[in-house]
């Protein structure tokens, strides 16, 4: 067997393989003995077929298959010996090996595209400087958490007059028209809940009602959709038309969730693992909380900036031409080469990225223990049955969730792919200078949506893939 690597560009090269006679004999050869021994024929003892006809009958299956085996290993043996940084996979050349004379040649010669990685030499600095948005927790947003978590610990009451937030129930009566009930009309009983009735004038009416008033609406225009309406009166949506629209609804009762006092019983509740005995001790409890929240979408914010700025500045090259090629081998029923010229940009870029990942996940050794990805789970788990109730979870009972996620190669890999964003991340913002940049929520958010607004197209297929299975796209 001949191999020859020809150079086809700075990044493309071709992958010359010539198999002969004496590569394939041996492995054809006992494939062949196998079949006659199993083979069964009229007019022939089992195992006794000749060996002509079994030539005749699987001999060019047989030698088409043991060449693409004896290909397949070579290409990879090639690569790792050569220490070859190839891009995508090998493309076969389709063309030239619907040539071959499988029944007459004994030589055979088969080509394979190879995209070759960059040499790549980018070393992080504190010279290199990404914003970082603190974002501020107004007030306001505190006073929203404060007042959700009020009621959440709150206690029922039946106050005499209804108010926006207060849930209504009672009977809804079809009508015949504003004044009168529909003889044998349907009824049904449900709760109301007047925030959410759309109707402003319908609303008004119910703001202020007491048990016995009564407030005729049409249940369509009360609601954001149909689906909502029917729910309302206790129908299927498709059965509306079987009713009129006009409602009475009277209210029989009014219930209203009383926040929860300001004390150390509500602090001890809402938060059982901090010692808070004062309502300015809680409200910063609640704020760092909201900031741990705010922090996530810092970070992804600065993790896409740190990305754009490494990848320009390391300028890498790329075979393009053969990047194309693949990209539609690859993605055959998703991409024509129209969206792969107007979208390769976008392929480009994280191409870039993985390669660099790649480069700075090796350079500072960062990788991922088996053991860290079995604590990790051990804690979701944890947390998962937190929140039914479920404390101090036995070893064992862990182990046996943790051993049947595991048993998910996909499940895995998304976790491997998790803690290496992770690492990455923590990567960046210790070796690059931070410039810290105080922001409020809404103006972070309208940054976000106007920076990366043109980037969110939907390319359609899956990332492209350099071959290392911890890299994490772009978009996360």
């Amino acid at each position: 067997m001949d191999i020859i690597l020809e150079q086809n560009g700075e990044l493309e090269a071709v992958l010359k393989i010539k198999i002969g006679e004496d590569d394939y004999r041996e492995p054809v050869e006992k494939e062949l003995k196998k079949l006659q021994k199993k083979a069964q024929m009229p007019g022939f003892r089992p195992g006794k077929v000749p060996r002509g006809m079994i030539n005749k009958m699987y001999g060019k299956s047989v030698l088409l298959e043991e060449v693409n085996k004896i290909l397949a290993d070579a290409v990879y043996e090639y690569i790792k010996e050569k220490e070859l940084n190839i891009l995508g996979n090998p493309l076969p050349d389709h063309e030239n090996a619907e040539h071959i004379d499988w029944d007459n040649q004994k030589e055979f010669e088969f080509s394979y595209e190879i995209g070759l990685a960059p040499e790549i030499d980018l070393e992080l600095s504190q010279d290199i400087t990404v914003d970082y948005h603190v974002i501020q927790v107004a007030d306001d947003i505190v006073d929203n958490y404060l007042q959700d978590i009020r009621k959440r610990y709150g206690k029922m009451v039946n106050p005499g007059t209804a108010e926006e937030n207060d849930v209504l129930f009672g009977e809804f009566a079809e009508m015949a028209d504003e004044e009168t009930p529909k003889t044998d009309g349907y009824t049904h009983s449900a709760n109301l809940f007047v925030k959410y009735v759309r109707d402003e004038d319908v609303r008004n009416k119910l703001v202020g009602s007491k048990v016995g008033t009564q407030v005729v609406m049409d249940v369509l225009k009360a609601v954001e959709s149909e689906s909502e309406a029917a729910a309302m009166i206790g129908v299927k949506k498709e059965e509306l038309d079987n009713y009129s629209p006009l409602f009475r609804f009277t209210v029989e009762s009014i219930s209203r969730v009383e926040p929860a006092d300001m004390n150390e019983e509500f602090f001890k509740k809402a938060a059982p693992d901090q010692e808070i005995t004062t309502e300015e001790a809680f409200r910063e409890h609640l704020k760092n909380q909201v900031s741990q929240q705010y922090q996530a979408d810092a970070d992804k914010l600065f993790k896409r900036q740190a990305v754009d700025k490494l990848v320009e500045m390391a300028d890498l090259p790329l075979p393009e031409a053969f990047l194309k090629k693949w990209l539609l081998e690859s993605n055959k029923e998703e991409l024509t080469p129209g969206k792969v010229e107007a979208e390769f940009n976008q392929f480009s870029d994280t191409f870039k990225w993985q390669l660099l990942e790649n480069h700075l996940l090796k350079k500072y050794g960062i990788e991922v223990k088996p053991e860290e990805v079995k604590q990790h789970l051990e804690d979701y788990i944890r947390i998962q049955l937190k929140q039914y109730g479920q404390e101090n979870v036995p070893q064992e009972m862990l182990d046996e969730y943790v051993k049947n996620i595991s048993s998910k190669e996909e499940e895995v890999k998304k976790v491997y792919d998790h803690l290496f964003d992770e690492k990455t991340l923590v990567l960046l913002k210790e070796k690059l200078g931070i410039n810290k940049v105080e922001t409020s929520y809404d103006d972070f958010v309208k940054l976000v949506t106007e920076m990366y607004k043109p980037k969110e197209a939907d390319t359609g297929v899956s990332k492209p893939d350099t071959g290392d299975e911890s890299q994490e796209d772009l978009d996360n």
